[in-house]
């Protein structure tokens, strides 16, 4: 398995990282907390064309989804071998969905 290339502050705490570049060209950077422990933030980009789409995912915002207009709040991310997993709690019925990190655009 692949992992993650994780950067280390001063104090050896995890601070960033990046995940190898997907088979379909997707890169997902993501960032820890002050004390190293929990991943906050998410960003993917995607390859288009001429240019590529970037967005961040923060923990514990809130975001719709563009196929069904369904929004969900971002709970918490878990590194697992070489990809970040994304648990949502769909805002329609409260249900928790854990998704690949990569694929948050598309959701």
């Amino acid at each position: 398995m692949l992992q993650p290339y994780v950067q280390l502050d001063e104090s050896g705490r995890p601070q960033k990282g990046l995940l190898p570049e997907t088979a379909d060209g997707r890169v997902v950077e993501f960032y820890y907390d002050t004390n190293g422990t929990d991943i906050t933030v998410v960003f993917v980009t995607i390859p288009v064309q001429h240019t590529s789409r970037k967005r961040a995912f923060t923990v514990g915002k809130t975001f719709k989804t563009i196929s069904t207009l369904e929004d969900f709040t971002l709970l918490r991310y878990d590194l697992a071998d070489h990809k970040i997993l994304a648990t949502l709690e769909m805002f329609a019925d409260g249900s928790e969905r854990q998704i690949d990190a990569s694929r948050l655009l598309d959701y």
